[in-house]
């Protein structure tokens, strides 16, 4: 067993993750995060009194997802008070429809023709009841080799459902990301389609609760402290030095933001030959979105979630936080953030992200009459460079970046980039999860 602590660079989920799995093993670790607050592409900020996530954020598969299998393993689940997101809808400008949160469900779908739900289940039902196993065959095929197939309203079923669960379009999708969605929400298979937000404020409050137990376990995790550099010696793990010059000795760190920024900032040149470079940068793909806050005098939905369909729609999630929790909000205040992909060059261009601000708006006083009259400010964020959610086909599950390297000893990697399926948090814990026999394994010697 190793004698100095184990470094986790970066507390975001994949990090906390990490730390809370070896913290429950009796193991001490030292979390470093360049940020004033845990949560990493999570973390949330206080405006007007109201909780802003960075970007919309949400638990998919609830008590099924990774994040709280890694929280039932240490057994504080029951500090995770969460509100379940099942109020979900669709609206294709005749009116809403009710999302369905199971394959059987598609059959009562309103928002497609009768026949065009036959078509669906036909698609479906192989996909909910293959293996994980089989699902790999899938991995190099986009989604779109079954969606060009499709009629428009299907096609449409598929772009709000990618939404959803991927936050992303159908031609950034591997077939074999999609159906192992559909396993994993198949209640057939021990599944569900449940998604859950946390009941106590913004996302990262699943952050802060992974946080509070890793510093009650003894161990640190240290805010506004960066790492500069990972020293190699002979192979192996002997420290880090901080950006202040600080060194601090460790056989075992453990990198959990993405491995592509890592490898290239991290170490000193020929620690890795370029070879493995090339590779790790393939999974370097970003997005970019503008996404805009709304507060509200009045609440105009009951809903949680609204996906307008069609092409005409600049919208393409309407998320009510304050409708899944209250707490985001000051009393009688809503808060709701709707979302929209971009192109790069879109959000250099102030003009063009006001005119899609006001896109936003108008589409909403569209949809609801109240909008405009309620509208008490907006706070509009476009990002050129955001993590992709889910990588493209040929880079996803077993072909992202595994969680170790074979000639750096004591060396690992966790986070949505790395060996994982699902998305975002729910990707990065299941990493964690993942990488902890390997850890374990390393530090048992």
């Amino acid at each position: 067993m190793t004698k100095h602590p184990v470094v986790i660079i970066g507390a975001g989920i994949g990090g906390l993750s990490t730390g809370l799995l070896l913290v429950n093993k009796n193991i001490n670790v030292k979390i470093f995060e360049k940020s004033r607050q845990v949560g990493g592409r999570t973390s949330s900020i206080l405006y007007k009194n109201h909780i802003l996530d960075n970007g919309f954020h949400i638990m998919p598969f609830y008590k099924k997802s990774a994040i709280y299998q890694v929280m039932k393993d240490v057994n504080i689940e029951s500090r995770l008070k969460l509100a379940i997101v099942g109020d979900i809808a669709f609206y294709d400008g005749s009116g809403f429809h009710k999302y369905p949160k199971g394959i059987l469900d598609v059959l009562q779908m309103s928002l497609i023709p009768f026949r065009s739900r036959l078509s669906l289940l036909r698609i479906l039902l192989p996909m909910a009841f293959t293996s994980m196993k089989k699902t790999e065959e899938l991995d190099k095929t986009p989604l779109t080799q079954v969606t060009k197939r499709l009629d428009y309203h299907s096609k449409r079923f598929f772009d709000a459902v990618c939404m959803l669960a991927f936050a992303d379009t159908t031609d950034h999708i591997s077939l074999g990301e999609f159906a192992r969605t559909i396993i994993r929400a198949n209640p057939f298979k021990g599944g569900t389609s449940e998604f859950a937000y946390p009941d106590m404020g913004g996302y990262d409050r699943i952050s802060q609760v992974m946080a509070d137990y890793i510093t009650e376990k003894k161990s640190d995790v240290i805010l506004g402290k960066s790492v500069k550099k990972i020293s190699i010696s002979d192979g192996k793990v002997t420290g880090v030095i901080l950006t202040d010059g600080t060194n601090v000795e460790t056989n075992c760190v453990v990198i959990s933001f993405p491995a592509y920024h890592a490898i290239n900032q991290l170490f000193d040149e020929g620690v890795f030959d370029k070879e493995f470079i090339t590779q790790t940068n393939r999974l370097n793909k970003t997005t970019s979105v503008v996404e805009v806050h709304f507060a509200l005098s009045k609440q105009i939905d009951s809903r949680q979630v609204v996906f307008p369909v069609g092409k005409d729609y600049v919208s393409k999630g309407i998320f009510f936080i304050s409708n899944i929790t209250p707490s985001v909000s000051p009393p009688g205040e809503h808060l709701i953030i709707v979302g929209t992909p971009v192109k790069p060059e879109e959000t250099d261009n102030p003009s063009r992200i006001k005119e899609i601000v006001e896109q936003m708006k108008k589409e909403l006083s569209e949809i609801y009459p109240d909008f405009n009259m309620a509208l008490l400010w907006e706070r509009g964020m476009a990002w050129k460079l955001v993590e992709a959610v889910v990588k493209e086909p040929g880079l996803v599950w077993k072909n992202k970046m595994p969680h170790s390297v074979k000639n750096v000893d004591g060396l690992f990697f966790v986070g949505d980039s790395t060996i994982s399926y699902g998305i975002g948090t729910d990707s990065a814990a299941h990493s964690s999860i993942l990488a902890h026999p390997k850890l374990m394994n390393f530090l048992d010697r």
